[in-house]
């Protein structure tokens, strides 16, 4: 793994020079703006975003640890940031380098106050798959269990608020401040639990057992083998879901592992009012018999049963295409001022209907057709794009945001699956 930067002012100094060339490219580009022409301007926009983008991405690179977690979780935000940005962002799924053998080693008996040759009955010190807080390693135990073994990466903890503010630094030039504040806020907020690996064991057992769905797998937290910065569990066997999908399965296969994921959403929304909040494919492990199995709980989200019930109520409206119910659901959650400006309000009415017959397409027909919906995502970020031009008019729950990017990012994973789901269930249909 190359050097990390992990003093306080030599994290500020790469996050400072990152800040101030992206915004030297959204300077110049506003600065040629006048002259230009209406398609000419957009075209210069998206020049000047990717320009901007790419350099925001070597800084988040630079850093690593926390501000690469958070590099993946803005590439979720395709709604607020451009998406050249958010094409530079999300590189951070696939670009993390693993620590080496010799500081894996050192982190385990660091935790477990052994070396791993003599907690486990055999240790890979080679990681099988690495993210931005971690890396994974396979074990097994005395007994013959195959384990995964997940090992933070040394001195991520203390970086989180540090780099958080710097991140508000580096992205000042391409993102206003009113909507970087509630979403940078709420990303902290999960970074601070996801780095706790023991809390990470309890979210695991505690989903392990309420977590009810057939086809849906969840790992056992092996806690005498697990601390703060070390976490082992049982091993998921399968293949991440992006690497499934490149072995070229069946539509049916298809159909049949998007029905699950979405079921684990409706599920553990409605019924247990808690999310397992990161769509990201490698935390969905495909077994050969089309199982399911989760992965990562350091990102969950628990939410109050009165919001829930509110955001039920707005779905609902949504796929019955009621546009006044809709407009009020959005006005229950507390999105609406009481005072606006009349033009605001005919404008943000317009907004919930559109987006409301947007997302009301998916249960439209038995099962939405992503393959032959394509451009069904693009439509609903044009949607999106408007709302977030109103944004400072409105009051927006954080809980919402989170919700509203879980659920989204799984829609992009259902495109990306080319899959047929059917969004109709019994708390947002019936």
């Amino acid at each position: 793994m190359g050097r990390q930067p992990t003093g306080k002012i030599e994290r500020a100094l790469a996050g400072g020079g990152t800040a101030a060339r992206a915004g030297g490219r959204m300077l110049l580009h506003y600065a040629k703006r006048p002259f230009l022409g209406a398609e000419a301007r957009r075209r210069a926009w998206d020049r000047a975003a990717g320009d901007s983008a790419r350099v925001l991405f070597q800084g988040l690179s630079l850093l690593k640890g926390t501000a690469l977690k958070m590099a993946q979780q803005l590439s979720l935000e395709m709604d607020m940031l451009p998406e050249a940005a958010c094409h530079e962002l999300a590189k951070a799924y696939h670009q993390v380098p693993p620590i080496n053998r010799a500081l894996a080693r050192q982190v385990v008996r660091e935790a477990l106050g052994r070396p791993p040759e003599a907690v486990f009955d055999h240790f890979d010190l080679t990681a099988f798959a690495a993210a931005s807080l971690g890396q994974v390693h396979r074990a097994r135990d005395r007994d013959g269990t195959a384990l995964a073994v997940k090992i933070q990466y040394p001195g991520i903890a203390r970086t989180i608020d540090s780099d958080m503010a710097l991140l508000r630094q580096i992205l000042r030039p391409v993102i206003q401040s009113d909507q970087l504040r509630p979403m940078l806020a709420e990303v902290s907020a999960r970074l601070h639990e996801e780095v706790d690996y023991l809390q990470e064991a309890d979210n695991i057992a505690w989903f392990a057992g309420r977590l009810r769905i057939q086809g849906v797998r969840v790992p056992r937290p092996r806690p005498e083998l697990s601390a703060g910065t070390v976490l082992t569990t049982t091993l998921m066997p399968g293949r991440p879901l992006d690497q499934w999908l490149e072995s070229r399965p069946d539509p049916q296969a298809v159909d049949q592992v998007a029905r699950t994921l979405q079921e684990i959403f409706i599920t553990g929304l409605y019924e247990l009012h808690v999310l397992h909040a990161d769509p990201n494919p490698g935390n969905f492990i495909i077994a050969d018999d089309l199982t399911v199995g989760l992965v990562d709980f350091g990102c969950i989200k628990r939410l109050d049963p009165i919001f829930v019930e509110h955001y039920r109520r707005l779905a609902r409206a949504g796929f019955l295409r009621d546009d006044q119910e809709h407009y009020e659901a959005m006005a229950a959650m507390g999105f609406l001022p009481p005072h606006l400006e009349p033009t605001v309000r005919e404008e943000l009415r317009s907004v919930s209907d559109t987006f409301g017959r947007w997302f009301g397409r998916l249960a439209a027909a038995e099962r939405f057709d992503f393959g032959a919906h394509p451009g069904f995502i693009a439509e609903g970020k044009a949607a999106m794009a408007r709302f977030h031009h109103l944004r400072r008019h409105l009051t927006i729950d954080p809980d919402f945001l989170f919700l509203d990017r879980t659920r989204y990012g799984l829609l992009r994973l259902f495109e990306q699956m080319r899959a047929r789901v059917c969004f109709r269930n019994k708390y947002e249909w019936e």
